[in-house]
């Protein structure tokens, strides 16, 4: 089956890479950060152990107090608002836009008040925001901005790399993302003056455990054999391989050894293809099972919940920088995004060239200003199928399309609907996304045959009457 996501990966430059400790130090980190900095064209860098730890930090950097009011899109990653009461800020929560998925930038400008310190700039799917409309909205608010480039990595806007047009800005590797080191992410710091509270806040974190770094190294090798067409037959998460490791100890050992060995990416699948098998297996009977129907569960946590706060993931950490494993990754990785790129968009492209003049599926309006590094390409569905039942059909096709982000946005999630004041009437278009968007992978290892498939799929699906 045709795996959602890809990262690309060169097996034997990246074992040759780490199979020496004695190459990896402190100037590894420093190497990598210095060449990002240069890629996206930002005063400084600094290798986090995720992106929202680098969001946690550009946050605890600024001069947040207890409540100050941080806006942020409802449609994103419930990690990013995680971060932001981790750093004592209050979400603000705005509607998205159905053009590009990103801010409405009018709610932006309606939802700004004294209190609001800084804006989350969201650049969604490899598809930039309206930078220079939200940059201008906080300078004329003495607002902050930190752009979320996530699944932006590449694109620009203007001429100018995603990244640097706000204060700081957050970048993330994790094995969905255009190019990754297991897990990890990016903070830059724009803001010349900023620099220096950053590492202020910086140098009193700690940096991932060596054997954690090997857990995301191998977790990434074992997750690039995992999505290989004859084994991928069922979902599985951007976060399988490294908890593969982290739960069995011998697993981790026989990586070990073969890293040590030098393997060739032929040799590493022969003697993980039996481990992969199984695994896959079960994770699929587990999968199928269940526990309690969705509404039956949340019932019941909001009657466990009813006298308390709820529970939530938390940020912080006393380990929120990557260590010298994954940056010596990242460094390789770096090296082959602008090739990614090209291919993930010309994929993009002739998916829209042939599904072009199509009403049963809604296509982004892209201004000229912008120049994506598509991640996934979108489309709304316009047809009178659920999503739920095109991802269905595609998968006995063979191929995983649908809403596999966010399938709600933050308003409607648990435990955010209950800790963030919102106006559920003000946030009806990311609702709206929500229920329609339907992700189509765009990464390298999808052929020009696959396109064609998925658009024979999708056209045959839209001509349908539906009952």
């Amino acid at each position: 089956m045709l795996a959602r996501f890809g990262s690309y990966l060169n097996v034997e430059e990246i074992v040759d890479r780490i199979r020496s400790d004695q190459t990896l130090d402190g100037k590894t980190i420093e190497a990598f950060e210095r060449k990002f900095a240069r890629y996206i064209g930002a005063p400084q860098c600094f290798a986090t152990d995720q992106a929202r730890a680098g969001l946690l930090i550009a946050l605890k950097s600024l001069p947040i107090s207890h409540g100050d009011e941080v806006i942020v899109q409802s449609f994103t990653f419930k990690g990013v608002v995680d971060a932001i009461l981790d750093a004592g800020g209050q979400p603000v929560l705005v509607d998205n836009s159905p053009d590009d998925l990103n801010a409405d930038i009018d709610a932006i400008e309606r939802s700004v008040t004294e209190k609001t310190k800084v804006i989350i700039a969201t650049h969604l799917f490899g598809v930039p925001c309206d930078i220079d409309a939200i940059s201008s909205i906080a300078h004329e608010n003495g607002c902050y901005v930190i752009e979320d480039c996530a699944q932006c990595l590449g694109a620009t806007y203007s001429g100018k790399k995603i990244g640097t047009f706000g204060d700081m800005s957050i970048f993330s590797f994790n094995y969905e993302k255009h190019m990754t080191t297991g897990q990890g992410g990016i903070l830059a710091v724009n803001h010349r003056d900023l620099i220096d509270a950053v590492k202020k806040t910086v140098d009193s974190y700690g940096r991932a455990p060596q054997y954690s770094e090997k857990c995301f190294i191998y977790g990434m090798l074992l997750e690039y054999l995992a999505l290989q067409r004859p084994v991928y037959k069922t979902r599985l998460t951007a976060t399988f391989g490294e908890e593969c490791y982290r739960r069995d100890k011998r697993l981790f050992e026989e990586m070990n050894g073969l890293v040590g060995a030098a393997t060739t990416e032929e040799e590493l699948q022969a003697a993980l293809l039996p481990y992969l098998e199984k695994h896959v297996r079960v994770s699929q009977s587990r999968s199928r099972k269940g526990i309690l129907p969705e509404q039956v569960s949340r019932r019941l946590l909001g009657f466990r919940d009813r006298f308390r706060t709820p529970p939530r993931e938390h940020v912080e950490s006393k380990h929120l920088l990557m260590n010298t494993y994954r940056a010596a990754i990242g460094s390789v990785a770096l090296d082959h995004l602008d090739a990614v790129n090209r291919i993930r968009n010309e994929n993009a492209e002739q998916y829209l060239t042939e599904l072009d003049g199509q009403d049963a599926y809604g296509m982004l309006t892209i201004s000229g200003k912008k120049q994506p590094a598509f991640l996934k390409l979108n489309v709304l569905n316009n047809t009178s199928y659920p999503v739920s039942e095109i991802t269905e059909l595609a998968y006995k096709c063979g191929f995983e399309l649908g809403n596999f982000q966010w399938p709600k946005p933050i308003h409607l999630t648990y435990p955010y609907d209950v800790l963030i004041p919102h106006r559920r009437e003000d946030l009806q278009t990311s609702e709206h996304i929500a229920d329609r968007l339907i992700n189509i992978p765009v990464h390298c290892y999808v052929t020009p045959k696959d396109i064609t498939d998925i658009v024979e799929l999708l056209t045959k699906i839209g001509s349908r009457k539906g009952g």
